[in-house]
């Protein structure tokens, strides 16, 4: 038994790295946050609700960079961005509704990352918004000496192209609305209107409970652990998205030219991690931040002609497709 639980673990490891490159992030998450603050306009909605969306909608990726356990990557992105309806069920509260809308509004089937992944509203309507502005953003890079240096296989160039259009596209959301970091923060740190004294508590506990309500019984079955093992794992995931998405909030905080840096900085630090997944070591001394500075800044301009346009549509799809789907709360 423990011969076979060995083998499927190596065949999964050996699958995830193939899916990896098609694990495109889609939207990044200020952007998600950008389009979850515009979904669900009620009247006298409390703030609190509202927060508890924009975090249930960047939530979805909270297994994106597990890179210590490459082997549940895959099926973790597909659970949380395909069978996101688990979540929905699972939510019985009203703080946890919230949550869970903001989570389903994700989704990768018809929600905002459909746009992003598969079929653009304005462009790339054949592929997705972000995946064709992935495609100029590689030509571009491919002009620059030092970066053809990297000697990358084409699938990561065009995936690391990806993230950095996404990562683009989030500052061009600072433009949008100058508060969407401190917006970021706040749904991280105060989504749940319960006495700060009881703040560790619900945050260690509140999403990470419903996201073992909803995939904890079949991943533990799929990866071949326990149910505490499980329930460890997804509360150090949610722990360290909610510190990822602090630091991210701090740097949109910032100035422009700052923000750049201060991200491109943090992206450096993603990209080492993401290629030694694949067994891909930098050569000694290569600093990746200047190339990465620059790529957001092309993403930027590829970008800033019609994004405030494909955001406005994605709303307006995503909205009808919850009411369509009867998500609402």
């Amino acid at each position: 038994m423990k011969k076979r639980h060995t083998m499927l673990m190596v065949w999964t490891i050996f699958l995830t790295l193939a899916l990896l490159p098609s694990m495109a992030f889609s939207w990044g998450s200020a952007t998600h946050a950008y389009i979850n603050d515009h979904l669900n306009k009620k009247p006298g909605l409390k703030k609190e609700l509202n927060m508890n969306e924009i975090y249930g909608g960047m939530a979805p990726d909270i297994f994106n960079y597990i890179f210590k356990h490459p082997a549940y990557m895959g099926y973790l992105y597909y659970q949380t961005h395909n069978e996101f309806l688990k979540v929905w069920d699972e939510a019985k509260s009203r703080q946890k509704k919230a949550l869970a809308y903001g989570f389903v509004s994700h989704n990768d089937v018809w929600g905002a990352d459909f746009t992003a992944h598969h079929s653009g509203r304005t462009f790339g309507q054949d592929e997705g918004y972000i995946i064709a502005k992935a495609h100029l953003l590689k030509a571009n890079l491919e002009q620059v000496p030092g970066y053809n240096m990297l000697q990358l296989p084409d699938d990561i160039t065009l995936e690391i192209c990806h993230t950095l259009v996404e990562t683009g596209a989030d500052i061009l959301v600072k433009k949008m609305d100058g508060s969407i970091g401190q917006k970021m923060i706040t749904s991280a740190i105060l989504r749940n209107p319960k006495p700060l004294s009881a703040l560790k508590k619900v945050y260690d506990k509140e999403f990470s409970d419903l996201l073992l309500e909803a995939y904890g019984k079949e991943f533990s079955e799929y990866a071949g652990i326990s149910h505490r093992e499980v329930a460890k794992l997804f509360t150090s995931a949610d722990r360290e998205f909610r510190k990822t998405i602090i630091l991210y909030g701090q740097a949109l905080m910032q100035d422009e030219t700052i923000a750049i840096q201060l991200i491109s900085e943090q992206m450096t630090e993603l990209a080492k991690s993401y290629l030694a997944v694949y067994g891909i070591t930098l050569p000694e001394g290569v600093d990746l931040t200047p190339l990465i500075k620059f790529a957001i800044e092309q993403s930027m301009e590829i970008c800033a002609d019609d994004f405030e346009k494909e955001i406005a549509a994605t709303i307006t799809f995503v909205n009808q497709q919850l009411t369509s789907h009867e998500i609402s709360y």
